[in-house]
């Protein structure tokens, strides 16, 4: 599934297409329906291309209102596809934003059709049109990360905003903890203890002398890795009882055992390293916590939890992402929310009937091992954003915008961008001795969507420049926040409000790395912005071709900054 925008539509071949339901009195009249109205890009019309090993089986256009999705229009691209094709193309576009019902807005009701549809359980209702009301069995997936799991909590808050239900959940080491929170139905607590958290709290390690004073470099860092392995060998695994006291304190057994919602968590039993799944309707209230426990044993660093004779560790042995488990508890939707952690995810083959949505974020979410009430309260605004995203409710490839026509406004600052590169003199000449198609065309064979290239160059200059993911910008708000940071910019790193919290060692040696480089990626950034600000393109006409050869992209960001000063002056 692909979701496709005006510019893919040029390279598409119409000849042959047919319509695959009557929307419209002819072929011609849907496909020039559907071309007139993609290049609108409403905020709420999507256009999916549906593949089947590669090739694009049909287009479907959507528009997405309250519970419903409404479809006016379906193209058959190629007549390979089966009707089973097409039940599940269009299921699962529907189940992936979780509406209620599908509703075929063909203009009236048709005889011949009646059975076709009714047998896939739509109905027709007079003024609507033709109506397939959806059942859900949906089954939340939540993977290990210890500490990087706050994550998932704030993955939980944007399925409470979207008012999604799941009848399932599954959970192993932090995702088993995070169930048994979600069981609970506290988002409040949830959150609480995520914001509050310290190592101390999930295991017996020396505390800070001056806790209060908490330092956040590279330094102390070591020295808290330091603590954490000299005390796991000394004690042959770091004592897990204050995660045990913490689980009891915020474990309600009534609230629990008193859920609907079916509950699986994975361990693993030892010697035999063997993966245990263990339900909520095999414990006890006295047994929950032990296995809550067990699940969460992250051997060797923690000592393994001792369970009828058994000594039991972290699931992620086996484990760490268990979609299997609720497969094959009949879950029709899997909404899988994994933050990477250590372990081994098993190769599960997801049925194509069974819908897949994955939330997963591509920053960093710290420590495993090492917890920080500060790094968790980013975590969760991440996730939570991220989340949303992903449900549809808010935009952005790695950072989150709200709607307000995004796409419209998204695709007028890429003309407006591309206009200004055709103006500018050298960009032309340099471009056309590189390649004989136009722009647009450039640009897809680079994997970037010509409609938002002004996106695209927005958040990899807000990376280079180190700006919060975890917030919700305009793409105005973005624009100033991106020329601000420039202008503020000296050499060396510069210190953003997020150094107010953990890193992991991999997020530290990667702000060391740009720290000591000789050119880092936003010096060079800044240096071609200079170049080309300072009108040195005339100056040296050879050296802007070769630093345009060096990097086209570094190029294109330089021009962007000019741009977006001329746009915002």
């Amino acid at each position: 599934m692909k979701e496709l925008y005006p510019t893919d539509f040029k390279l598409l071949d119409f000849e042959k297409c047919k319509e695959w339901l009557p929307f419209y009195e002819s072929n011609k009249q849907a496909v020039l329906n559907m071309s007139e109205k993609i290049v609108k890009l409403d905020e709420n019309d999507n256009f999916y291309g549906w593949y089947k090993k590669n090739k694009l089986l049909f287009i479907i256009s959507t528009h997405f209102l309250d519970d419903s999705m409404l479809v006016d229009n379906i193209i058959m691209m190629s007549e390979d596809g089966s009707v089973t094709d097409y039940e599940l193309g269009i299921l699962t576009i529907a189940k992936r934003k979780f509406v209620k019902k599908i509703i075929f807005k063909l203009p009236q009701q048709h005889e011949s059709l009646d059975l076709k549809l009714q047998s896939k359980n739509f109905v027709y209702e007079s003024g609507v049109g033709y109506v397939c009301y959806l059942s859900y069995r949906t089954g939340l997936v939540l993977g290990g990360g210890g500490a990087k799991g706050s994550y998932q909590i704030g993955v939980w808050n944007a399925l409470k905003a979207c008012d999604i239900q799941f009848e399932l959940i599954s959970g192993t080491s932090v995702g088993a903890l995070n169930g048994g929170l979600i069981l609970q139905d506290n988002l409040e607590l949830a959150e609480k203890m995520w914001q509050g958290i310290t190592t101390q709290q999930i295991l017996l390690v020396p505390e800070e002398e001056n806790s209060r004073q908490m330092s956040y470099s590279i330094n102390q860092l070591i020295v808290n890795f330091q603590k954490l392995t000299k005390t796991a060998i000394q004690a042959k695994g770091v004592s897990t009882e204050p995660l045990n006291q913490l689980i009891q304190d915020l474990m309600s057994p009534q609230d629990i055992f008193n859920s609907e919602k079916d509950f699986f968590i994975v361990t693993t039993s030892t010697p035999n390293m063997e993966e245990k799944i263990v339900s909520l309707k095999e414990m006890t209230e006295k047994t929950f916590s032990r296995w809550l426990l067990a699940s969460s044993s992250f051997f060797p660093a923690m000592a393994a939890c001792l369970i009828d004779d058994v000594y039991y560790v972290d699931g992620g042995y086996r484990n760490n992402v268990p979609k299997d488990v609720l497969i094959n508890q009949g879950a029709t939707e899997l909404i899988v929310v994994d933050v990477k952690g250590p372990g081994i995810t098993k190769a599960t083959k997801v049925p194509s009937e069974i819908v897949e949505v994955e939330i997963s974020s591509q920053w960093g979410l710290g420590n495993v091992l090492l917890f920080d009430g500060n790094r968790s309260s980013w975590n969760m605004r991440l996730g939570y954003l991220e989340a949303m995203k992903t449900l549809g409710k808010y935009q952005g490839i790695e950072y989150t915008y709200i709607k307000d026509d995004f796409k419209k406004k998204s695709l007028k600052m890429s003309r407006k961008f591309l206009i200004f590169l055709r103006e500018s003199e050298f960009f032309e000449l340099w471009f056309h001795k590189k390649t004989k198609i136009r722009e647009w065309e450039w640009l897809q064979n680079n994997k970037i969507q010509p409609e938002f290239l002004s996106i695209t160059l927005m958040e990899s200059l807000a990376k280079k420049l180190e700006i919060d993911p975890a917030k919700l910008y305009s793409l105005e708000e973005l624009s100033y926040l991106i020329l601000k940071n420039l202008n503020k910019r000296e050499k060396g790193y510069n210190r953003d409000n997020n150094d107010e919290m953990m890193y992991s060692v991999r997020e530290w040696l990667s702000k060391l790395v740009k720290q000591n480089s000789p050119v880092s990626d936003v010096q060079r950034v800044y240096y071609y912005y200079n170049f080309f600000k300072n009108n040195n393109v005339k100056k040296d006409r050879e050296a802007y071709y070769l630093l345009m050869d060096v990097s086209w992209m570094s190029g294109l960001e330089g021009l962007f900054l000019i741009f977006l000063e001329s746009e915002l002056a």
